[in-house]
């Protein structure tokens, strides 16, 4: 649980520093900037079109759809504590972000390539995308522990690539998706702890 514990903290230190940099516009802010001002030097219209279909790839309708999936999934395996936990993950990670964006109510960069309506801090798709595969992760890791690594990688890739997506797309700034995978991680590891400690104490 250590490394959990590590992972806890680094997750609430990285969403606590964006968070405190947006809100006094400061540090990262001159980067969110220069990268929003500079990111059309790295577009292609065949580029475009596959971060597009990636970053719709964990959107609400598709996060929605996956989540049933997996518990689907985990109807059928029995795995029924393991859907409890998935879904204080998943619902748990939605409405903190929500909240964040709505008490901070930060305004998207004006370089989007696509039509995003809402408030920018923290990036829910990489929230969401962060929370979801370490809950996976840690369910998986536990349930089949000889591929514990690779799990690992393909948590920490998808929540990289859906974060890298909304960079180029140009709907939010650096520290936007800095701070989504921030507070995704912090969730995801904190509903692992007190689900541990809580099992442990059984």
């Amino acid at each position: 649980m250590k490394r959990v514990i590590v992972a806890n903290l680094f997750g609430l230190l990285l969403f606590g520093l964006m968070f405190a940099s947006v809100l006094g516009k400061y540090g990262i802010v001159t980067v969110d900037q220069y990268i929003s001002t500079h990111m059309h030097t790295l577009r292609e219209a065949w580029l475009d079109e596959v971060m597009m279909w990636i970053t719709h790839l964990n959107d609400m309708k598709s996060a929605l759809f996956f989540s049933l999936a997996v518990v689907l999934l985990f109807v059928w395996l029995k795995w029924y504590r393991e859907i409890l936990f998935f879904l204080l993950v998943t619902l748990g990670a939605t409405a903190l972000f929500i909240l964040v964006k709505h008490t901070l109510q930060r305004i998207r960069p004006d370089a989007a390539i696509i039509d995003v309506g809402g408030y920018a801090f923290p990036s829910g798709h990489t929230t969401m995308a962060t929370a979801m595969a370490f809950g996976l992760y840690f369910i998986f890791s536990q349930r089949i522990p000889r591929y514990k690594t690779v799990f690992f990688v393909i948590a920490l890739l998808w929540a990289l690539l859906i974060a890298s997506t909304r960079l180029y797309l140009g709907v939010h700034w650096l520290s936007d998706l800095l701070g989504g995978f921030g507070l995704g991680l912090f969730w995801a590891t904190a509903v692992q702890l007190a689900w541990h400690r809580l099992s442990t104490q059984r």
